[in-house]
């Protein structure tokens, strides 16, 4: 048995404030009830850049431990709230272009910065799908206006 923890998107929402209405206009194709957002095992975080905090697949999100521990003791319910909402617009991507093509999308848009001798950063911010799910979090944390 795991000892792994999890809970469900849904009420990692609820606890930051995010307007569970205004999600659902921003991300139709997104149901925070039926995605589970699960502590990242140690085996899956090897393959993770430095610094990484969560990853999404199309079937969930997978938090570091330390991002796990802040979501428990109810530290920083904004950056958890932003976070979760960044992850799920990149379910919602993968909804809308399949995998195939939103995962070469991703990989190519980062190869085009390191071969434009952009550091790791630089080229994983520029990927097109990382520019959309900052601005989507940021516009489903301020709010229907």
């Amino acid at each position: 048995m795991s000892d792994l923890r999890s809970f469900v998107a849904k009420e990692g929402l609820a606890v930051t404030g995010v307007d569970e209405q205004w999600l659902a206009r921003v991300l139709p194709r997104i149901d925070p009830a039926r995605i589970v957002v699960r502590e990242a095992p140690g085996w899956f975080m090897r393959f993770w850049a430095k610094g990484i905090v969560a990853v999404a697949l199309p079937w969930g999100i997978y938090l570091a431990p330390a991002m796990m521990d802040r979501y428990e003791s109810g530290a920083e319910p904004l950056r958890l709230g932003q976070l979760l909402v960044h992850e799920l617009t990149h379910i919602e991507q993968v909804k809308r272009k399949g995998v195939v093509v939103h995962g070469v999308t991703y990989v190519w848009d980062y190869l085009k910065g390191r071969l434009a001798r952009k550091g790791h950063w630089e080229s994983y911010r520029s990927v097109r799908h990382e520019v959309e799910a900052r601005g989507v979090a940021k516009l489903v944390m301020a709010g229907p206006r």
